[in-house]
């Protein structure tokens, strides 16, 4: 019972973040399932769709083809479109009732692939995993198809690469255009901007980048691919406000080929009153530090409402579960603060909301399109003066 969500919506899915990566690169994407996985994405989790010209396609999944596994009709549904479209590439994305069934997603593309010509991906997504882990297999999937083999020489890299840029984190306010305009303003080339902003010829760009930023948790295990297959290190950390903390680390690596301690969220004294930043583990670490040096009187403390790694985490940095950890967190009288979406302000009990201050800070992969429009460029002034009115 501790998964049961009472005042929160359920956080956006694996196969929403797979489809998210997707949506830029011109292919056809199919949701396989009956309509209501494809209407979660689409009104619920994709805040670009209105006014796009992406193709977001269900399968229209029905009791009996479930039964019956009837994948003939589903390959030909697929080439068919394909033949009219003519899009860069076909991918097919699970839901749960197929992942009970058995579909074989790679086995039903490949003949796709082999009937169009077209690449095509098949996607194990299950409906039960976060977003982190759809965005982080849709990325490693597509620069295994589209990048070279081998690892590029050292003399031929140049620049970076964004990794974990996400509207299901960031929002549909061009944050992506922000960090890439802030980098090469500093005269630091990007590469590639995954997952907003980019395109597939970016994507090919990207092994010959010398060093990966990783400003979200849905990156990580792309990062982790990429230095194993091309040797390219990663440092993570999301630019909040001016940018400077995570600027500075960027330009010792790629300036001194140092890798920069962090810093930035030093721990106040013990008698200092704590706020509670709660979403990515990235961002929320990233957002304490930037917070720290705006208020020297104050603690600062992620917490980790999604997937959340181990290696990533710093001492005093909180793994919040579920909503059951959430509520007894929020309302322990041990935060003087909190920052989160601003649904999560329905956890807090009148008894602990006169002690405890809330400052909403909307995030797509829980509130949705009830508070997408609200979002805050992480990146500028809009963030600083937000960082500046927390105050307990």
């Amino acid at each position: 019972m501790s998964k049961l969500c009472v005042n929160l919506p359920p956080y956006s899915p694996d196969y929403s973040g797979c489809a998210s990566a997707l949506f830029e690169l011109g292919g056809m994407i199919v949701l396989h399932d009956a309509s209501g996985c494809t209407g979660n994405y689409l009104g619920y989790d994709e805040p670009r769709w209105m006014g796009s010209k992406s193709f977001v396609f269900c399968s229209g999944l029905r009791h009996m083809d479930a039964i019956l596994g009837n994948d003939n009709l589903l390959i030909d549904r697929i080439v068919k479109a394909a033949e009219s479209l003519k899009p860069k590439f076909i991918a097919l994305l699970g839901s749960p009732v197929p992942m009970v069934i058995g579909a074989d997603y790679e086995g039903i593309m490949h003949e796709v692939e082999e009937r169009t010509g077209i690449p095509s991906f098949g996607f194990d997504t299950k409906g039960l995993a976060y977003y982190g882990k759809g965005i982080s297999m849709a990325v490693i999937s597509l620069i295994k198809k589209f990048c070279q083999k081998e690892a590029v020489p050292e003399t031929e890299r140049n620049g970076i690469n964004l990794i974990g840029v996400t509207p299901l984190d960031f929002g549909n306010k061009g944050c992506e255009k922000d960090f890439i305009a802030f980098f090469e303003g500093e005269g630091i080339n990007v590469n590639c901007s995954f997952s907003a902003g980019h395109s597939i010829e970016a994507i090919k760009k990207s092994v010959f980048s010398k060093l990966n930023l990783v400003v979200s948790q849905s990156g990580i295990e792309v990062a982790k691919f990429m230095e194993k297959k091309y040797g390219i290190p990663y440092i993570t950390g999301t630019p909040v406000g001016d940018g400077g903390i995570i600027l500075s680390k960027v330009k010792s690596f790629l300036e001194k080929g140092i890798f920069e301690n962090e810093g930035g969220a030093e721990k106040s004294s013990s008698a200092a009153k704590k706020v509670l930043v709660a979403g990515d583990q990235i961002i929320s670490r990233s957002i304490c530090q930037a917070a720290s040096k705006i208020h020297a009187d104050l603690e600062f403390i992620a917490g980790t409402i999604f997937d959340f790694s181990e290696e990533e985490s710093r001492a005093g940095d909180i793994f919040i579960r579920d909503e059951t950890k959430f509520r007894k967190i929020v309302n322990s009288g041990e935060f003087a603060g909190v920052v989160a979406d601003p649904l999560v302000e329905e956890l807090l009990t009148e008894s602990a909301k006169k002690g405890t201050k809330f400052f909403p800070l909307p995030n797509v992969a829980v509130s949705s399109k009830v508070c997408w429009k609200d979002t805050i460029n992480i990146l500028g002034k809009e963030m600083s003066s937000f960082l500046s009115k927390i105050t307990v």
